[in-house]
């Protein structure tokens, strides 16, 4: 707990929401200077060297390569070190990516820059921040992911149209280092702010008392609160446990399919908007600035109702939503028919976000999580490959994105199917022989019964 002083007024404020806060910082960083930023140097860079869409979107796709590749061994550091130390080394690297990026000269060293760029923000971004929301929550746990990723959108309301305008006025190097610069003086000194897990600070996930949680088990007390659950995350799946499941490779595919189409508009979406559909710098800002809106309030809701309600129908909606939105996009010709995508694609990407690592948690629990959705990663990693490629090489062909959007599109919307048929895994075999209490220290063990059912 965080003691604090409100109206003069002590209080004690659950320091879960704290992590929730870094984690909007953590997201505003990574999406408005990273993810999304990244692809306001497309153009720029196209225009000052004349590399065809397919070289600068094999740049976008090694960050995603890396993402794959590098993210087992992230999800292991994560679960041994902790949070803190990792997310403040992945905000250097970040940092000095981008630094390298205002230095580009060549084909080469704009790989190695991205590359770089890529490992800080897969280190001290969306995994660690996920990890660290999953051990201070359970039954908020998707509200509390929904409120840190909301930086996400907040990213696009303000430092994607900065980050425009600095391309404009003093050019895309000088805003490249800046944007560096930027990371250093903000994203590490929030990254120190992180915190493990609550029960090295005298509460449980939630901010649930010990006290209370203990006396309830030496009463012998059976609450749903303490006794497995497939759907609340108490019971703590072993990575090799994980992966017997279906539910592992039904979400993992699913998530993939799906960030397929999100790299790929993020990265190649103001191209688009220039040389396609015709807009202004101005204009494209104000896209993105609706569709940035529009993804705070599909997140904000999804993080109330994926609490509530399945969050495989969720997941499914979202992605179909979302799929729907780039077909809208491929074919758009005016900035009209560019905010209708923006609305739509905007709140159902914002609605899906929180349930992919929230239902990780609720199926897998907490104990392995970075390892679970690090192992995830390599499912994810094909389809954050080949959209950005696709797309771009479906560009240079054809002369615009229009079939290459449309292809995309169709080839998310049936990723819908697999959240739905995602059910809740069994629990494990060593958990079948009798009713399994969790501890208050987050852990679980074997309590008297007899075989469960």
């Amino acid at each position: 707990m965080l003691d604090v002083k409100v109206r003069g007024k002590p209080r004690r404020i659950f320091y879960g929401w704290v992590v929730v806060v870094i984690g909007f910082v953590n997201q505003l960083i990574n999406s408005g200077l990273g993810f999304q930023g990244i692809g306001t140097f497309v153009v720029p860079l196209e225009n000052e060297f004349g590399w065809s869409k397919t070289q600068l979107s094999i740049g976008r796709s090694l960050m995603q390569v890396e993402n794959g590749l590098f993210g087992p061994i992230e999800g292991t550091l994560v679960d041994r070190f902790g949070p803190r130390s990792v997310m403040a080394s992945g905000m250097f690297l970040f940092g000095l990516g981008l630094v390298f990026v205002s230095l580009i000269n060549s084909l080469w060293f704009f790989y190695f820059s991205f590359l770089v760029v890529a490992i800080g923000t897969s280190i001290g971004g969306f995994l660690v921040m996920s990890v660290s929301i999953n051990n201070w929550f359970r039954r908020k746990r998707t509200l509390a992911m929904s409120l840190a990723q909301t930086g996400l959108g907040v990213s696009g309301l303000t430092i994607i149209p900065l980050l425009l305008v600095l391309h404009d006025t003093v050019g895309w190097r000088t805003a490249a280092l800046g944007a560096g610069l930027a990371v250093w003086a903000v994203g590490i000194p929030v990254s120190l702010l992180m915190r493990n897990t609550p029960e090295e600070y005298g509460v449980l996930r939630d901010g649930d008392s010990m006290v209370e949680n203990s006396v309830t088990l030496e009463e012998g007390g059976t609450s749903s609160h303490h006794l497995p659950s497939t759907g609340g995350g108490e019971i703590d799946f072993t990575l090799r446990e994980a992966l017997r499941t279906p539910a592992f490779w039904l979400i993992g595919f699913g998530h993939g399919l799906s960030v397929m189409v999100i790299t790929a508009v993020a990265f190649h979406q103001f191209a688009h908007m220039e040389q396609g559909v015709g807009l202004s710098l101005a204009a494209a800002a104000l896209v993105v600035g609706v569709l940035s809106a529009m993804n705070m309030a599909g997140r904000i809701l999804g993080g109330i109702l994926g609490d509530r309600y399945d969050k495989r129908y969720l997941a499914a909606l979202g992605m179909g939503g979302a799929a729907l939105a780039i077909i809208v996009f491929a074919i758009a010709q005016s900035l009209v028919i560019a905010l209708v995508f923006a609305v739509i694609y905007g709140f159902f990407w914002g609605m899906r976000g929180p349930m992919m690592n929230s239902i990780r948690g609720d199926y897998f629990g907490r104990k392995s999580f970075g390892k679970i959705i690090g192992a995830s990663s390599l499912l994810t990693m094909p389809g954050s490959l080949f959209g950005p490629i696709f797309a771009g090489r479906m560009a240079d062909l054809q002369g615009n994105y229009v079939m290459g959007f449309t292809i995309l599109g169709i080839l998310s919307a049936l990723g819908s199917f697999l959240f739905l048929i995602a059910r809740p895994p069994q629990p494990p075999e060593r958990f079948k022989k009798s009713p399994v209490i969790e501890s208050p220290g987050g852990g679980v063990h074997r309590g008297p019964g007899s075989q469960r059912d």
